[in-house]
């Protein structure tokens, strides 16, 4: 009987461990952590080559200098949908274009437009 029992105890010790050990590694596991994604245009339709840019609350998202007349969906990361804005610098002018903070709510795409004595952002 009494090896039975310490037998049975023994059992219950190594359970409660592989129990306790499995507990910890699921509390101490990371949660994840991954923003949620929105689509998101970039487009240029001034006459020159350009670089336009979302900026969220988490990320950037940049076209790279992309042609006159081109247009491209972007998959943006981001928290929350407020307090997005664009910016764009052209080749062959000076300055960045930037645009006031907007809601993604409200705009889903940013476009270059002008031409080479200037240029600025419209917001669709």
């Amino acid at each position: 009987m009494s090896r039975s029992v310490k037998r049975s105890t023994r059992l219950g010790t190594v359970a409660g461990m592989v129990a306790a050990v499995g507990a910890a590694m699921v509390v101490s596991a990371p949660a994840s952590q991954a923003a949620p994604v929105a689509a998101f245009r970039l487009s240029n339709f001034s006459a020159t080559i350009a670089n336009v840019c979302v900026h969220t609350d988490v990320a950037v998202k940049c076209s790279g200098n992309i042609a006159a007349g081109k247009s491209e969906v972007y998959q943006v990361e981001y928290k929350g949908a407020a307090n997005w804005y664009c910016t764009s610098t052209a080749k062959g002018l000076t300055g960045t274009a930037s645009t006031p903070y907007f809601s993604r709510a409200n705009v889903k795409e940013c476009a270059e437009v002008g031409n080479i004595f200037g240029a600025s952002i419209m917001l669709k």
